[in-house]
């Protein structure tokens, strides 16, 4: 039986703000009942979350990272009905990291391959260290990089792109925040505080616009121009009702911190 343990928690001061960890084995190998595993707990992350980290359980002084690709001692004996299996449950759950109305920061920490990189791809915001490595090897191992690879292109362009699926070299975190492929890549000593800058910046909006602003982004990313335009009307037009939006504009022009509701959002 497949050990899997995904952790949810929130923080007790900031009940908005949640952190999922992710603990299947020492390197976190990916499995199609392990991305079972972390799919069912990013679905069951409660709705009123606006911000959300993604995280191997642990700390940088075990040496992990957020995931080494798939299983391969799994893998390697798959027919086609496994590997489709296998793919649907990827493709699945990082579409459930995606659809979240949470603001989703992912720590990539030590490394972040194959699989886990579509994952973290998923995500709005992405942090490694200097010296972390992060690659699509696939090419190397028999397989196409195939799935969420395809926003690989929007983050870093065709050149780098290629060079990483075709070649299958990792890139480090350093020339992956070069690239684009991460937001940011401090130093290891400064991971933990980087990526708390980022939550606590997030944790500071107003829950409920931050949640709406969240869907109009996700209709950037996942539909054309026009219909991506169409699409933000409603979310913008829900946030007229806010009592955060009227809080956020007086505060503004009274100079002055706003002070949030937590409203819940349809």
């Amino acid at each position: 039986m497949d050990d899997a343990s995904v952790t949810f928690d929130r923080e007790p001061d900031r009940s908005h703000v949640g952190h999922l960890r992710i603990d299947v084995d020492d390197m976190n190998r990916l499995t199609a009942p392990r991305l079972a595993a972390i799919h069912d707990s990013i679905e069951s992350v409660p709705d009123d979350v606006s911000v959300l980290t993604l995280a191997a359980a642990g700390d940088l002084s075990d040496a992990r990272g957020l995931a080494a690709g798939l299983d391969l001692t799994a893998a390697v004996e798959f027919s086609a009905v496994d590997a489709l299996e296998l793919f649907e449950t990827l493709h699945a759950t990082a579409t459930a990291i995606r659809n979240l109305d949470a603001v989703t920061v992912c720590g990539c920490g030590a490394y972040t391959i194959g699989a886990g990189l579509e994952l973290a791809m998923a995500a709005d915001f992405r942090v490694a260290t200097a010296e972390s490595a992060l690659g699509l090897p696939e090419v190397d191992v028999g397989l196409p990089t195939v799935l969420y690879g395809a926003l690989l292109p929007l983050f870093v362009g065709y050149g780098d792109a290629a060079e990483l699926v075709f070649f299958g070299d990792p890139f480090s975190g350093t020339r992956a925040a070069e690239a684009g492929l991460v937001h940011d890549a401090p130093p290891e000593s400064e991971y933990d505080a980087t990526v708390a800058a980022y939550v606590d910046r997030l944790a500071e909006k107003s829950p409920a616009v931050l949640r709406y602003q969240k869907r109009v982004v996700r209709t950037w990313r996942s539909n054309g121009l026009e219909a991506a335009i169409d699409a933000s009307v409603a979310p913008g037009l829900a946030c007229f009702a806010l009592s955060d939006r009227e809080e956020a504009m007086r505060a503004f022009l009274e100079d002055r911190d706003p002070v949030w509701t937590h409203e819940s959002v349809d």
